[in-house]
């Protein structure tokens, strides 16, 4: 006499699936990888969309040698902070933009910006050449 048994399952993974995620988190982290050592290449101030010019209202300009203008005033790095601090006061958006020369030094940049915010200025916003 035969006694019969339930067949027992057999379990199995399906590889496919398994190979498809880890091929996609493989291409998402070599991706991202290259994305975090950016190199030392700097030539800014160029962008594919430019800034709407009806909200520039306080522009700051620096050329290359490092004269400071504000909207075509000349200015000394030392008078910046209470001439801004003067225009700001009409000002609801309290904005400042800066527009600097692609040669101009890093420091002159980083004097502005803080000038800018100790006179009052809630958005300091960097303005740059549209590109085509």
């Amino acid at each position: 006499m035969e006694v019969l048994r339930p067949k027992r399952l057999q379990l199995s993974v399906e590889m496919t699936p398994l190979i498809d995620v880890v091929f996609q988190l493989l291409v998402f982290f070599m991706l991202s990888s290259s994305m975090l050592a950016p190199m030392m290449r700097l030539t800014l101030p160029k962008a594919s969309t430019a800034d709407d010019p009806q909200n520039q209202r306080l522009i700051v300009s620096v050329d290359e040698e490092g004269a400071v203008f504000v909207n075509s005033e000349s200015v000394t790095l030392a008078a910046l902070q209470a001439l801004i601090q003067k225009r700001l006061t009409d000002d609801k958006d309290k904005a400042v933009f800066i527009r600097g020369d692609e040669a101009m030094p890093y420091k002159l940049f980083v004097d502005i910006m803080d000038a800018s915010r100790q006179a009052g200025a809630r958005h300091v916003n960097i303005l740059h050449q549209g590109g085509e």
